[in-house]
């Protein structure tokens, strides 16, 4: 007799296309899908504050690095911090406490029980869609010599079987490892059997030791790469200011300041030297040029531009509407959903850098 468990079931590529393709949906827009998600990062380069925004901007809806997150109900598993250190990191990222973030720094290893805990508390709160795992080595029978591409593959194959059996989003924090490579997703800690096993794969690396920066890459079967640059300022990260935005922030900033005094029309030299006298240091030709080529941009933040030409040369013709502005001032340009558009406003700079330190706008 045939064990029917034993055959393969096989289906057709014209079955296949019968059946509707489901989108899929995000638990952070372009970056966290349903499925098994690794984030490795070197000791203290801010994983577990990285974490921990997360759930919160989960749990409130809110943007997370610059995306739509999907709210739901959040399981924190803080291995490594006690409820004394959570409360001290929760209240510097957050007024109030969230509804739905449930957190635990104790669970049982892979294999030995975890599994059980996780899914009991899916049973219980059914509206968590987000679990983070902080960290793997809390939560693993093997370690040093007993780990290999076998024992990898088979702890992570196990955490995305409960992955997929529920439905959610299981991001598990990780280490990387001293040795230098090339590729940032050879730096994770253990063998490729993690990474096999895995849906995707988010690498966050320090530029520097002591520096507020970072890069955050990330590959995966539901992502795009992404390979974006992140500040690491007052326990937050955030997306750092694109070079483009930079420069557009300069140049609002200056105008706003020429044009309270009312209207500006004149020529491109006129305007530099206007701008100039207050600190602000352009090539007409660039100024021009680049201010006709923005213009879309600059009326979203309340600078009208009109190009008038005469005989002899050519007019700009600005004015400042305050109430157009409203949306530009309203964002800091990083915790927005606008992926580096200007639709989400252009952030507020302090006083004008000095010439020696200042982008140009032909950079």
């Amino acid at each position: 007799m045939t064990n029917e468990t034993n055959e393969l079931k096989t289906y057709t590529m014209q079955e296949l296309y019968k059946q509707p393709i489901e989108p899929v949906e995000y638990l952070v827009d372009g970056l966290l899908a349903p499925g098994l998600y690794i984030l490795g990062g070197s000791p203290k380069v801010g994983k577990s504050w990285m974490a921990l925004q997360l759930c919160l901007a989960v749990c409130g809806g809110k943007a997370f690095l610059g995306r739509a997150t999907r709210k739901s109900e959040v399981l924190y598993l803080a291995l490594e911090d006690g409820p004394q250190r959570l409360h001290s990191r929760a209240l510097r990222l957050a007024d109030t406490a969230p509804e739905g973030l449930h957190l635990c720094h104790r669970a049982a290893p892979i294999g030995q029980g975890l599994e059980q805990q996780i899914e009991a508390q899916l049973a219980e709160h059914p509206h968590i869609r987000l679990v983070v795992l902080d960290t793997l080595q809390k939560v693993r029978c093997t370690s040093g010599n007993g780990l290999s591409y076998s024992s990898d593959y088979e702890d992570a194959g196990a955490l995305k079987a409960l992955a997929d059996r529920n439905g959610i989003c299981l991001l598990v924090i990780h280490h990387l490892r001293k040795m230098t490579d090339d590729d940032p997703f050879n730096r994770l800690s253990g063998t490729n059997g993690l990474t096999g096993a895995a849906d995707g794969t988010l690498i966050l690396m320090r530029n520097k030791r002591q520096d507020g920066t970072a890069t955050l890459y990330a590959t995966g079967r539901d992502i795009e790469d992404v390979e974006e640059e992140l500040e690491f300022a007052d326990c937050r990260w955030r997306r750092a200011v694109p070079p483009e935005q930079l420069r557009l922030t300069l140049v609002v900033n200056a105008l706003k300041k020429l044009l309270a005094a009312g209207e500006f029309r004149g020529t491109a030299t006129e305007l530099a030297a206007q701008l100039e006298s207050q600190g602000s240091y352009w090539s007409p030709a660039i100024l021009s040029k680049y201010l006709q080529c923005h213009d879309e941009a600059l009326a979203k933040c309340g600078i009208l531009l009109e190009t008038k030409r005469t005989n002899s040369k050519r007019l700009l013709c600005l004015r400042y509407e305050a109430q157009a502005s409203d949306a530009c001032d309203t964002s800091d340009g990083s915790d927005g959903c606008d992926r580096y558009s200007y639709s989400g406003g252009v952030p507020s700079l302090p006083s004008q850098p000095s010439p020696a330190s200042r982008p140009s706008l032909a950079s």
